[in-house]
């Protein structure tokens, strides 16, 4: 590996930190370990990632030598077709062997090229049309073997880099430097008319197809810039970035439109279907996940990865990224099992020209998962690191790279690559990978612990070094389990736990059990003002183990709808008090806390530092940003110092082993703890997190924990679109019931949305949609399904914020009440069940909400009705005194609405029934203010928005994605009669859509009488208490009556001479179709014919008179005859369809022949040499003069589009840069008549110091 860009590293020790190059120095650089980087796509062109492509190693596999890439969903696009957008194929169709309008190599053996065009847009959007690839036999006569890819698009195959089995990778170094600077991806598959594509047997089995010799190359390419970012960080080999893991091999594993599980699946057991054979990975780097579940850790992703990692393939380790959903608990994302490793942020402030690192990002999601259980699991640098950039993003190799590596999706590949050190370093040690279990392990124990809450931080910060140490056995102390991992336990209980010592050091070894304590607040009230606020921390509050500072206004609006960009980010500095005046000055401070400005909301804000008074030297100030003006006089500043005090707990050490006994307070909650190791200068954190439930109750109280039970706040501080706190209260019961639960909180405007969970299990076979049988037979899961939840009323909005947008999803206050109190029903199921609380909207009045929770608990009573048409019936439910109902439901689907809205009317009192089977799932419902039935956004609802309307009400919407449990209801009243409009926001999705109208109330008497609609079918009703709607459906199934009537169905007109079907059916007085057996006498054209009836229905083949003109069909029976009229004519031919091309045919013919560029006439000449040069911050380009142009044109590239930055006269051009940021340039001449020439080649710097 090379050294890297030199100023980076001067700055830049981030590496040295995590205990990187220690662990480097001892030979551990994650050789001979696979990782699978489960994302976008990975560039292997860019200069750090050339040659860490993983390979086959089995010389058995077809695939012998060539890279190792799971593609799935070209594979499906290639084999089944796809009229999805979302699918884009990374497969080059060279089917063609027409060159014309090329200039070819001449090394073909047979003479024989192939063509077609290269599947990567940016190329063809950098270039204005897509670029050509040739396929040709360089070595043996029809068996191709070499691919070349027209990177400078000049027609001519000659000057391109040839690639094939062994040096796959396609680029253009158009400087000449050894840095590539175009990339065209790399091959992994080129048909010979006798292969299978990699994984089509496994997938399709007899359906798989085998492409023609020379007719298809598959690419591995990045799509977006984010999977290149994770490999580099693993594996970048110091051309300008290191990686962690830098002999590591890169796999590539495409995201999809199927489930990651499947992804996941497909990782740990390779393309032959079989663990442990060589072709698949030993760590697997997801730096992604679903926050929108609220089961996490119980949901069915969670149970199916438990499964894999523990029993289909232990020794694969997955590393997933916690999230960027806030400071709010419960906001890691799923899956977030037991043996999946959950990577969480950290600062490092290297970018800010500070020294500090290791406190945790405001961002950074927090455990715990739905079962109470420890995550994430540890920390890595979030926020920011040096990042690895495809080519398409700089067209320069140089300045391939920049400081954006950020979030936990750059946390994730630097936690993945220690795991690649820990399995390099054991193997060494004992001949084989570890196991996944032992993996975390052993990544738990070696982590440095920061003192934070451990459902913030998991064990601590990842250490490279210490967890070589510990894998080799040379030094450390492993503890096994690394962490307290239990299912929720009774309360009252005694909690015991079992762990194992090995201790490397020859340091005795202290454990100290410890609980974290708030034992100091301090409050402070600012006034609010249109600039930023400055203020000194109290000096007694930065003694304690984890000051944590949070900022908060009052606004009216009860939504968190961003209506303009507003509020404050909390920074927070050390202070070294330089020339001794007590005040402190910018050039005394240094940063500790710096949040990313396009994340959140601005109403709250975090800051948190561990060990601050050993950390600050004159004092801390805290600043408090201003996005833009509040409506607020004032804002609140909170303080709170946390301390690891003792917790009194049990300890039994006996050798190597030792037990822990836990006695669990009475009351239902999460709780959380540690237990430190210590030994000689070294200390280790073992995370210890239980939840613990009562029977059909919940019992809740506040302590000076930092995780409260009965309080939960409003927290927005995370990405986009998720900002939340969450609570969850298991409680137990026994056989199947419902629950009514009411919860109630202080302040009438915030909106807390009630979530029921029970068990149930999850058949994993679900995850597998392809036609071949599926490698593996996973058994039954057990997981918790929804049961019964809120309203909620979700919405999209997003304000402009530079060249990126803030705000994404809103929440809007909704309860069932209209009040500070939610009711909602849902079944109990017979063993464990969850309570989830989330707090979505607050209007900033007070630091959090205490809550009280009540259940009530009442028998099950499914209701299932069966009726004749319009026929009168009477029941007499338990605890329910109405129905409304009732409706059949009609299909609503996404192609037929696109974006559009569909208009009903609605009264006051009736009820939205939406049922779904997508994965992706956001339906919302607006009422039409104006009633002009459109649906009216608003001015500036999404950034320019021209819409002068005010925007009409939302009252519900709901936004969801999962890929396994697709399953979903939602109940909607309806609250005032008018026009209402249905979004569906997913062009390919359906849902089942009722409305239900009547409501039949209980008598006195608790009996209910009900009249059953005249047309037969099943029909939904819903049942209600109290005004409150019970999400247990009322089924009423209505027959047809007795038979009155044959009903005849044919078109309505037919062609002379022709013959023609006619459908009879026997229906009752309503036209409903009935199932009994009769006989019919048809008479036509003179001619009679005796049709039987089976089941009711029968059908006829007539044939039409030669004359025109109208005609009777008659129909007679014992049930009365039937007559309707058919008319003949001489139709017309239809058009004949042009049989010699489709339109898109079409279209891949033109792309397929594309002309040679034309050259422009009357427009300058393409500017020529363009260079750049760094002074002091300033970017300095110049070029040579062109004698046509008037002036010039200087352009901004990213990625394939370019933003103007100026014009200018002269051929010289100057700005200021941003810090560690990558630009790229191009620049155009333009003449006195303002004809523009073409752009010049692009050239690109990035800003050091």
């Amino acid at each position: 590996m090379e050294s890297g860009n030199p100023a980076l590293y001067n700055a830049y020790n981030g590496l040295d930190k995590l205990g990187v190059e220690d662990a480097w120095d001892m030979g551990y650089t994650g050789e001979g370990v696979k990782v699978a980087v489960m994302d976008s796509g990975v560039d292997f062109a860019t200069p750090d990632l050339i040659g860490t492509q993983a390979r086959v190693t089995n010389a058995s596999s077809p695939y012998y030598g060539w890279p190792l890439v799971i593609d799935i969903d070209s594979l499906a696009h290639y084999i089944q077709g796809s009229e999805n957008f979302l699918v884009q194929s990374q497969y080059a169709d060279t089917t063609s062997t027409n060159v014309s309008g090329y200039q070819v190599t001449g090394t073909s053996k047979s003479g024989i090229y192939h063509i077609g065009a290269h599947p990567d847009s940016h190329l063809a959007q950098f270039y204005g049309q897509p670029i050509k690839v040739l396929l040709e036999d360089e070595r043996t006569p029809n068996t191709y073997d070499t691919v070349y890819v027209d990177l400078n698009n000049n027609h001519d195959f000659r000057d391109d880099k040839p690639c094939r089995k062994g040096d796959e990778i396609s680029y253009w170094d158009r400087e000449n430097d050894g840095y590539p600077d175009e990339s065209g991806g790399m091959i992994y598959f080129i048909a010979d008319g006798k292969t299978h594509l990699p994984l089509s047997e496994i997938l399709y089995g007899e359906k798989a197809k085998i492409p023609k010799n020379g007719e298809l190359i598959a690419f591995e390419y990045d799509d977006s810039g984010h999977g290149t970012m994770c490999a580099g960080i693993i594996a970048a080999q110091g051309r300008n970035i290191k990686g962690i893991a830098p002999d590591a091999k890169i796999m590539p594993v495409r995201n999809s439109i199927e489930s990651d599980m499947l992804l996941y699946l497909l990782t740990s057991i390779g393309s032959d279907g079989v663990p442990n054979t060589g072709d698949e990975a030993d760590v697997v780097n997801r730096s992604g996940g679903f926050s929108y579940l609220f089961n996490k850790g119980a949901d069915e992703g969670s149970a199916f990865l438990e499964y894999l990692t523990t029993i289909i393939s232990p020794s694969t380790t997955i590393v997933t990224a916690n999230g960027n959903d806030g400071s709010g608990y419960g906001t890691c994302s799923s899956p977030s099992s037991e043996h999946v490793i959950n990577a969480g942020a950290i600062y490092d402030l290297w970018w800010n020209n500070s020294s500090y690192s290791g406190d945790l990002a405001s961002f950074s999601s927090r455990g715990p998962n739905a079962l109470g259980q420890i995550k994430p699991n540890v920390l890595a640098v979030g926020y920011l690191a040096p990042r690895v950039l495809p080519l398409f993003e700089t067209h320069n190799g140089k300045t391939a790279w920049n400081d954006m590596g950020g979030g936990t999706s750059s946390a994730t590949p630097h936690v993945a690559s220690v795991v690649a050190l820990i399995y390099q370093a054991y193997k060494d040690a004992h001949g084989k990978f570890p196991t996944s279990e032992k993996a975390r392990d052993i990544l738990m124990s070696s982590a440095t612990d920061i003192d934070e809450e451990i459902f913030a931080q998991g064990s601590g910060i990842a250490n490279a070094k210490r967890a070589v140490e510990i894998a080799s056995g040379k030094d450390g102390v492993l503890v096994e389990p690394a962490l307290l991992v239990t299912s929720p336990v009774e309360a009252g209980s005694d909690l015991v736990f079992d762990f194992n010592i090995t201790n490397y050091s020859s340091e005795k070894i202290d454990l100290r059990p410890q609980t974290l304590i708030r034992d100091k607040r301090s409050e402070l009230t600012l006034k609010s003002s249109n600039k930023d606020i400055r203020f000194k921390l109290p000096k007694d509050m930065l003694d304690c183990d984890l000051l944590k500072i949070s900022s908060y206004y009052q606004r009216e609006a009860r939504s968190t709808k961003l209506e303009r960009y507003e509020g404050y980010d909390l920074y927070l500095y050390n202070w070294r008090d330089v020339n001794g005046d007590g005040e402190a000055q910018d050039a005394e401070l240094e940063a500790i806390v710096s949040p990313p400005r396009d994340m959140g909301l601005g109403f709250t804000s975090e800051a948190r530092i561990h060990n601050p008074y050993d950390r600050t030297n004159d004092g801390a100030v805290a600043i408090l940003r201003i996005r833009d003006k509040i409506e607020s006089d004032e804002i609140n500043v909170i303080l709170e110092g946390f301390n690891w005090k003792t917790w009194e707990i049990g300890m039994n050490l006996n050798g190597k082993h030792s037990r822990i006994s836990i006695p669990t307070t009475n009351t239902t909650g999460v709780y959380q703890g540690r237990i430190v190791v210590e030994y000689g200068k070294e200390r280790q954190c073992i995370p210890v997190s239980f939840s613990t439930y009562r029977h059909d109750e919940i019992r809740i109280n506040n302590t000076n924990e930092i995780y409260e039970n009965a309080k939960i706040y409003g927290r927005f501080e995370a990405e986009p679109s998720k900002f939340w706190d969450t609570r969850f209260y298991p409680i137990y019961h026994e056989g199947r019931d419902l629950a009514s639960i009411e919860v109630t909180w202080e302040d009438q405007d915030t909106d807390i949305d009630v979530y029921l969970y029970g068990q149930n299990t999850f058949n994993a076979s679900e995850i597998w949609p392809f036609p071949a049988m599926a490698p593996i037979d996973v058994p039954e899961r057990k997981v918790l399904k929804e049961n019964g939840r809120s309203t909620q009323v979700s919405g999209i909005n997003v304000l402009p914020y530079g060249d990126r947008g803030v705000g994404g999803s809103y929440n809007k206050f909704y309860t069932s009440t209209g009040k500070n109190r939610e009711i909602i029903t849902g079944e109990l199921t017979d063993g464990l069940n969850l309570i989830v609380l989330h707090e979505v909207v607050s209007t900033g009045k007070m630091y959090g909400e205490n809550v009280t929770i009540n259940v009530s608990v009442m028998p099950f009573q499914s209701i299932e009705l069966k009726a004749k048409a319009v026929d009168r019936l009477t029941i007499q439910p338990t605890h329910m005194d109405s129905i409304i109902g009732f409706s059949t439901g009609d299909e609503i689907k996404g192609e037929d609405l696109g974006f559009n809205s569909r208009s009903f009317w609605a009264e006051e009192g009736d009820v939205i029934v939406i049922s779904s089977n997508d994965t992706e799932y956001f339906p919302q419902i607006f009422f039409d203010s104006n009633q002009n039935g459109t649906l009216d956004w608003g001015p500036g609802a999404f950034f320019n928005s021209s819409d002068s309307c005010p925007a009409d009400e939302l009252i519900f919407g709901k936004r969801r994605y999962d890929e396994i449990d697709t399953s979903h209801t939602d109940i909607i009243p309806i609250h005032k009669s008018g026009t209402y409009l249905l979004l569906m926001n997913n062009p390919y999705g359906r849902f089942e859509f009722y409305h239900l109208k009547n409501r039949y109330q209980a008598k006195a008497n608790g009996l209910i009488d009900i009249k059953s609609p005249e047309r037969s079918g099943s029909y939904l009703g819903i049942a209600e208490k109290d005004g409150n709607l019970i999400p247990v459906p009322v089924t009423l199934l209505v027959e047809p009556g007795e038979p009155v009537s044959i009903g005849l169905n044919f078109d309505n007109i037919t062609e002379r001479s022709k013959s023609f079907p006619v459908d009879l059916e026997l229906q009752d007085r309503f036209g409903n179709p009935v199932e009994k057996a009769a006989e019919a006498t048809v008479e036509f054209d003179n001619v009679s014919q005796k049709v039987n009836l089976v089941n009711g229905s029968g059908y006829i083949n007539l044939t039409a008179p030669h004359k025109y003109g109208t005609c009777q069909i008659k129909a007679k029976s014992s049930y009365g005859v039937t007559e309707r009229e058919i008319k003949i004519a001489d139709l017309a031919p239809l058009p004949t369809a042009d049989a010699n091309i489709s339109s898109d045919m079409a279209v891949q013919v033109a792309q397929m022949t594309a002309e040679l560029p034309k050259e422009k006439a009357d427009h300058p000449k393409k500017v020529e040499s363009v260079s750049s040069i760094l002074t002091s911050g300033n970017i300095s380009l110049t070029w040579q003069a062109s004698e046509d142009a008037d002036h010039y044109n200087v352009y901004r590239l990213k990625g394939v589009s370019s933003e103007k930055l100026a014009e200018v006269k002269s051929p010289e051009y100057t700005m200021k840069g941003e810090l560690w940021k990558s630009y790229t340039f191009r620049v155009s001449a333009v003449n006195s008549e303002g004809n523009e020439s073409e752009l010049s080649d692009p050239v690109g710097i990035v800003v050091t110091p």
